[in-house]
């Protein structure tokens, strides 16, 4: 076996509980439940890699609190410096100072993906919904944010798959042709991007001066 087969194993066995959000379409066309199930499926996934940290959809909250909150599908935060509020059953609005890490969901690229996209990955660049750096740590120019679409069901156009290569979306599984195929490279981007999550975590937990809530 070579280095590349091995990965393309790994790929396809790590995701291999997402694989039911490629038949539920079966059953119903309605996108609010096939959006839901989806979004479901890889917040189970991403909690496997993320522990001890917790998985929430919800809202960053931050001051001043803006007119209407973004939903966002998942959150990846630490009950520090400050928890959650409203916290229950898998939902959350978390300070931006807890949120260290946060994801777009979507099952398939359709019409309004690049754009809705191109939104949430404004927001994250803007520091709007995800933490600062903290201390002296720097985010060596990675992005605390990245869209996931479940399956590629059409040819991306030029400008999504620029998304995709710069890695700031990643597609689980290809099903343009007749086969349903992972895309290995894209499953590896998505691991790492959650392991560079963690990170954060950890180096803010270990700064001198750890950060304290205004009193």
């Amino acid at each position: 076996m070579t280095v590349d087969e091995y990965l393309d194993a790994f790929a396809e066995h790590l995701v291999h509980e997402l694989r039911p959000a490629l038949k539920i379409k079966q059953l119903t066309q309605n996108s609010v439940l096939l959006g839901a199930f989806t979004e479901a499926a890889l917040r189970r996934l991403v909690n496997r890699m993320v522990h001890p940290m917790r998985v929430s959809t919800g809202a960053v909250i931050d001051y001043p609190m803006p007119v209407t909150l973004r939903q966002i599908d998942i959150i990846i935060w630490a009950p520090y410096p400050a928890p959650a509020l409203f916290d229950i059953e898998g939902f959350g609005l978390v300070p931006r100072s807890s949120a260290f890490g946060v994801i777009e969901v979507k099952r398939s690229n359709h019409s309004k993906t690049v754009k809705e996209l191109k939104g949430f990955l404004d927001d994250v660049d803007g520091r709007r919904i995800v933490s600062d750096p903290g201390g002296a740590s720097a985010d060596h120019g990675r992005s605390p944010g990245i869209g996931v679409l479940c399956v590629l069901e059409h040819t991306p156009s030029a400008k999504f798959q620029s998304m995709i290569d710069a890695g700031r979306v990643v597609a689980i599984f290809d099903q343009t042709g007749r086969n349903t195929q992972v895309r290995s490279r894209d499953v590896r981007v998505l691991v790492n991007f959650l392991y560079y999550v963690a990170w954060r975590y950890r180096v803010q937990g270990s700064q001198p001066g750890f950060p304290q809530l205004t009193t």
